[in-house]
Formats: structure tokens, sequence, C-alpha cells
């Protein structure tokens, strides 16, 4: 769905300022609670398992390590 699709569903409904107002309110609020930062999430994992939160931790850095290095020789060898 694009603006353009809102927009013609928006005028079908025509609510009142009073509504729109409250819909509005609703939908972004809605698309707040969804947001959440990454390192919300990482500390979420280590509240509720810390092995798996120290794992992936772990598998994030040997993933910089070690495909770093494989993306330069990756662009040595495509470029």
């Amino acid at each position: 769905m694009n603006e353009t699709d809102l927009a013609a569903l928006w005028s079908q409904l025509g609510p009142d300022s009073r509504r729109r107002a409250r819909i509005e309110t609703r939908v972004f609020e809605w698309i707040e609670a969804g947001e959440t930062s990454l390192a919300g999430e990482w500390f979420g994992w280590l509240k509720v398992e810390p092995i798996a939160g120290l794992a992936l931790a772990a598998v994030g850095a040997m993933s910089l390590t070690v495909l770093t290095p494989v993306g330069w020789i990756t662009a040595l060898v495509l470029g």
C-alpha cells in the first residue's frame, strides 16, 4: 500500500477532524510500539537467555572478523 492508495481509502472513509485525530494517534502509537532498537533486542536476549545472548554476540563478532577479509578477497578477485 502506498500513499495514493491510503489517500483514496481515507477519502472514502471521510472521518471528521476529531475522529481523524483519534485514528492517527492510534496508528502512530501502534507503529511506535512495534519499533525497538537493535540494542534493546540484544539486551532483551541477555535478560531472558544470558547464554544465548552471549552466544549470539560471539557469533556476530566472529562473522565481522571472518567475513571482512573474505569480502576483501572477493573484491580483489572480482574487481
